[in-house]
């Protein structure tokens, strides 16, 4: 190579040899990306096909699938999932921030087995929560609260990790000495945090809870086991209307399903910058 170069000849390289691997990666991505939306895509053209039959490409052109998607047949599941989903995201919002700060800035006596017992949603299958929580209720004797409290309890159960390691991960970027600077200058505790820490972490709590309302809002594998008939979140509902076919009023129901919690996670995007909260997460990890 010394000698290539002493000779003065340009020096030879492959002309495909630096773009290979960008041009992979790029191949890559395109195919996940289509491994992800064409599904999304091809129910709502399916949603607007003019015959009843789910048939992709669609026949026709019709919105009367649409306007049978916004009956109180399928709006009142879907606002019955709106409801259950915010309460979920509010509940796990209390419990979880005070949660998160007990476990980030104290040591005391079962730490660990109440973060354990916290975070253990995260870990353990959805079928063994959901038929432990059921259990439970019939065991305690609250049988008569299967429905929509039992699904409010259940779906913070399972979405509570999600705000205390929001709102964890928040409280480790935290400057260390900003609140011992604010104590300082005279601040008293609960000044320090209201007025420093909290809208330091408020990213954090927001961010978990909308996790929270997501998880809530598409669960299905709890929901299966403490619904009741006449409260039924709109996943339960998709589920048992596919079990007599798959019309394209179910496609038009899909995609509305998909478009609330895609338009809440852009509305809170609207208010707090989310990506900033996800850049600091994946930097935390």
């Amino acid at each position: 190579m010394t000698a290539w170069r002493a000779s003065g000849l340009p020096h030879w390289r492959p002309r495909w040899g630096g773009k290979i691997p960008w041009l992979s990666l790029k191949i890559l991505v395109t195919l996940i990306y289509l491994f992800i939306f064409l599904p999304i895509l091809v129910t709502g053209a399916v949603s607007f096909n003019e015959r009843n039959r789910s048939q992709f490409p669609p026949e026709g052109f019709s919105l009367v699938w649409w306007q049978e998607a916004f009956s109180a047949e399928w709006v009142d599941p879907l606002l019955f999932s709106l409801r259950l989903a915010v309460l979920t995201g509010v509940i796990a919002c209390i419990l979880g921030t005070p949660l998160a700060f007990a476990f980030v800035r104290y040591r005391f006596r079962g730490r660990e087995a109440l973060l354990t017992l916290s975070l253990g949603p995260l870990f353990l299958p959805a079928l063994v929560s959901s038929i432990g929580l059921l259990q439970f209720f019939h065991i305690a004797g609250f049988g008569n609260l299967l429905g929509f409290w039992a699904l409010m309890v259940g779906h913070a159960v399972i979405s509570l990790p999600f705000v205390i390691r929001t709102v964890a991960i928040s409280l480790h970027t935290m400057p260390p000495n900003l609140e011992l600077a604010a104590a300082s200058l005279g601040a008293r505790p609960w000044r320090v945090l209201a007025e420093v820490v909290f809208p330091i972490i408020k990213a954090g709590i927001i961010a978990g809870s909308v996790f929270a309302f997501i998880n809530s809002f598409v669960d299905i594998n709890m929901s299966l086991f403490i619904t009741v008939a006449g409260e039924q979140p709109i996943s339960v509902r998709l589920l048992d209307s596919i079990v007599y076919g798959f019309p394209p009023t179910l496609a038009a129901v899909a995609m509305i399903s998909l478009a609330v919690p895609l338009l809440v996670v852009i509305a809170i995007e609207r208010m707090v910058r989310l990506r900033e909260f996800i850049l600091v997460d994946a930097h935390h990890e």
